[in-house]
Protein backbone atom coordinates (compact mmCIF):
# COMPACT_ATOMS: atom_id res chain seq x y z
CA UNK A 1 0.00 0.00 0.00
CA UNK A 2 1.53 3.45 -0.97
CA UNK A 3 1.81 6.04 1.16
CA UNK A 4 1.25 9.89 0.55
CA UNK A 5 3.44 12.31 0.24
CA UNK A 6 2.08 13.86 3.43
CA UNK A 7 2.60 10.86 5.21
CA UNK A 8 6.27 10.50 3.99
CA UNK A 9 7.27 13.58 5.67
CA UNK A 10 5.71 12.87 8.46
CA UNK A 11 8.06 10.09 8.52
CA UNK A 12 11.22 11.52 7.71
CA UNK A 13 10.23 14.59 10.06
CA UNK A 14 10.46 11.58 12.84
CA UNK A 15 13.21 10.09 11.68
CA UNK A 16 15.07 13.28 11.48
CA UNK A 17 13.97 13.94 15.23
CA UNK A 18 15.18 11.06 16.41
CA UNK A 19 18.69 11.09 14.70
CA UNK A 20 19.12 14.92 16.10
CA UNK A 21 18.55 13.06 19.80
CA UNK A 22 19.82 10.21 19.83
CA UNK A 23 23.26 9.43 21.23
CA UNK A 24 22.99 6.15 19.47
CA UNK A 25 21.59 4.89 16.08
CA UNK A 26 22.12 1.14 15.29
CA UNK A 27 20.37 -0.30 12.05
CA UNK A 28 18.82 -3.83 12.12
CA UNK A 29 17.87 -6.20 9.63
CA UNK A 30 14.03 -7.46 11.13
CA UNK A 31 13.55 -10.14 8.38
CA UNK A 32 11.68 -13.12 9.83
CA UNK A 33 11.38 -11.63 13.24
CA UNK A 34 7.50 -12.89 14.30
CA UNK A 35 5.33 -9.85 15.83
CA UNK A 36 5.72 -11.15 19.23
CA UNK A 37 9.32 -10.76 19.17
CA UNK A 38 9.57 -7.38 17.67
CA UNK A 39 7.02 -6.58 20.00
CA UNK A 40 8.98 -7.49 23.00
CA UNK A 41 12.37 -5.84 21.43
CA UNK A 42 10.47 -2.79 21.36
CA UNK A 43 9.17 -2.78 25.08
CA UNK A 44 13.00 -3.22 25.77
CA UNK A 45 14.13 -0.82 23.61
CA UNK A 46 11.42 1.69 24.99
CA UNK A 47 12.28 0.79 28.87
CA UNK A 48 16.19 1.60 28.03
CA UNK A 49 15.05 5.08 27.22
CA UNK A 50 15.12 4.67 23.05
CA UNK A 51 13.07 4.10 20.29
CA UNK A 52 12.96 1.53 17.49
CA UNK A 53 11.00 2.44 13.79
CA UNK A 54 10.56 0.92 10.99
CA UNK A 55 10.65 2.62 8.15
CA UNK A 56 11.44 2.51 4.38
CA UNK A 57 14.93 2.92 2.87
CA UNK A 58 14.42 5.49 0.70
CA UNK A 59 12.88 7.59 3.52
CA UNK A 60 15.28 6.19 5.79
CA UNK A 61 18.25 7.89 3.49
CA UNK A 62 16.47 11.09 3.07
CA UNK A 63 16.08 11.35 6.95
CA UNK A 64 19.73 10.50 7.00
CA UNK A 65 20.79 13.34 4.41
CA UNK A 66 18.44 16.24 6.20
CA UNK A 67 19.92 15.08 9.41
CA UNK A 68 23.67 16.07 7.37
CA UNK A 69 24.83 12.37 7.73
CA UNK A 70 26.20 11.14 4.49
CA UNK A 71 28.66 8.25 5.02
CA UNK A 72 25.39 5.78 5.29
CA UNK A 73 22.92 4.62 2.82
CA UNK A 74 20.76 2.44 3.67
CA UNK A 75 19.88 1.38 0.44
CA UNK A 76 22.98 -0.62 0.38
CA UNK A 77 21.68 -2.27 2.94
CA UNK A 78 20.72 -6.07 3.00
CA UNK A 79 16.79 -6.69 4.60
CA UNK A 80 14.22 -4.88 5.57
CA UNK A 81 16.16 -2.14 8.05
CA UNK A 82 14.91 -0.36 10.66
CA UNK A 83 16.23 2.16 13.26
CA UNK A 84 17.14 2.02 16.57
CA UNK A 85 17.32 5.37 18.70
CA UNK A 86 19.24 5.65 22.10
CA UNK A 87 18.16 8.26 23.40
CA UNK A 88 19.12 8.23 27.40
CA UNK A 89 21.88 5.97 27.19
CA UNK A 90 24.10 4.29 24.29
CA UNK A 91 24.69 0.91 26.09
CA UNK A 92 21.04 0.23 27.32
CA UNK A 93 19.80 0.23 23.69
CA UNK A 94 22.15 -1.83 22.11
CA UNK A 95 21.92 -3.98 24.99
CA UNK A 96 18.79 -4.53 24.43
CA UNK A 97 18.83 -5.23 20.82
CA UNK A 98 21.94 -7.53 21.36
CA UNK A 99 19.77 -9.70 24.39
CA UNK A 100 16.76 -10.25 21.83
CA UNK A 101 19.41 -11.19 19.44
CA UNK A 102 20.95 -13.86 21.42
CA UNK A 103 17.59 -14.97 22.24
CA UNK A 104 15.96 -15.37 18.95
CA UNK A 105 18.72 -15.01 16.61
CA UNK A 106 16.94 -11.96 14.97
CA UNK A 107 17.36 -9.12 14.62
CA UNK A 108 20.48 -8.91 12.34
CA UNK A 109 22.58 -5.97 13.81
CA UNK A 110 23.50 -4.35 10.52
CA UNK A 111 25.81 -0.99 11.83
CA UNK A 112 25.22 1.45 14.06
CA UNK A 113 26.42 5.41 14.39
CA UNK A 114 27.48 7.49 17.61
CA UNK A 115 28.88 10.58 17.95
CA UNK A 116 29.74 11.57 14.00
CA UNK A 117 31.30 7.88 13.65
CA UNK A 118 29.84 4.79 11.75
CA UNK A 119 30.23 1.63 13.81
CA UNK A 120 30.15 -2.11 12.26
CA UNK A 121 28.63 -4.50 13.42
CA UNK A 122 31.04 -5.98 15.91
CA UNK A 123 31.36 -2.42 17.51
CA UNK A 124 27.82 -2.52 18.42
CA UNK A 125 28.35 -5.49 19.33
CA UNK A 126 30.99 -4.35 22.00
CA UNK A 127 29.16 -1.38 22.92
CA UNK A 128 26.38 -3.68 23.73
CA UNK A 129 28.91 -6.02 26.15
CA UNK A 130 29.31 -3.13 28.05
CA UNK A 131 27.83 -2.30 31.90
CA UNK A 132 25.07 -0.60 31.76
CA UNK A 133 24.83 3.06 33.49
CA UNK A 134 23.45 1.28 36.29
CA UNK A 135 25.97 -1.31 36.81
CA UNK A 136 28.59 1.17 36.74
CA UNK A 137 27.06 3.03 39.43
CA UNK A 138 26.47 0.19 41.72
CA UNK A 139 30.23 -0.91 40.98
CA UNK A 140 31.19 2.83 42.24
CA UNK A 141 28.52 2.76 45.59
CA UNK A 142 30.72 -0.79 46.44
CA UNK A 143 33.72 0.65 46.18
CA UNK A 144 32.54 3.51 48.21
CA UNK A 145 31.39 1.38 51.05
CA UNK A 146 33.92 -1.26 50.87
CA UNK A 147 36.01 0.53 53.29
CA UNK A 148 33.58 1.62 55.73
CA UNK A 149 32.38 -1.76 55.78
CA UNK A 150 36.19 -2.86 57.03
CA UNK A 151 36.27 0.14 59.35
CA UNK A 152 33.17 -1.31 61.12
CA UNK A 153 34.39 -4.35 61.29
CA UNK A 154 37.88 -3.69 62.46
CA UNK A 155 35.89 -1.43 65.39
CA UNK A 156 33.55 -4.62 65.90
CA UNK A 157 36.38 -6.70 66.08
CA UNK A 158 37.91 -4.49 69.12
CA UNK A 159 34.79 -4.67 70.89
CA UNK A 160 34.40 -8.44 70.45
CA UNK A 161 37.82 -9.06 71.85
CA UNK A 162 37.18 -6.89 75.34
CA UNK A 163 33.97 -8.51 75.52
CA UNK A 164 35.79 -12.04 75.37
CA UNK A 165 37.82 -10.76 77.72
CA UNK A 166 35.90 -10.19 80.35
CA UNK A 167 33.97 -12.99 80.18
CA UNK A 168 37.09 -14.70 80.66
CA UNK A 169 37.93 -12.77 83.34
CA UNK A 170 34.61 -13.56 84.77
CA UNK A 171 34.75 -17.11 83.81
CA UNK A 172 37.93 -17.65 85.75
CA UNK A 173 36.95 -15.61 89.14
CA UNK A 174 33.50 -18.21 89.29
Amino acid sequence: MAITREKKEQVIDALKKDLDGAKVVVFTDYKGMGVNDLTAMRRKIRESGGRYMVAKKTLIKKALEDAGIKNIDPIEMDGQVAVAFGMEDSVSTTKAIYDTQKETEKPGILLGFMDGKVLTQEQVVQLAKLPSREELLAGVVGSINAPLSGFVNVLGGNLRGLVYTLNAIKEKKA
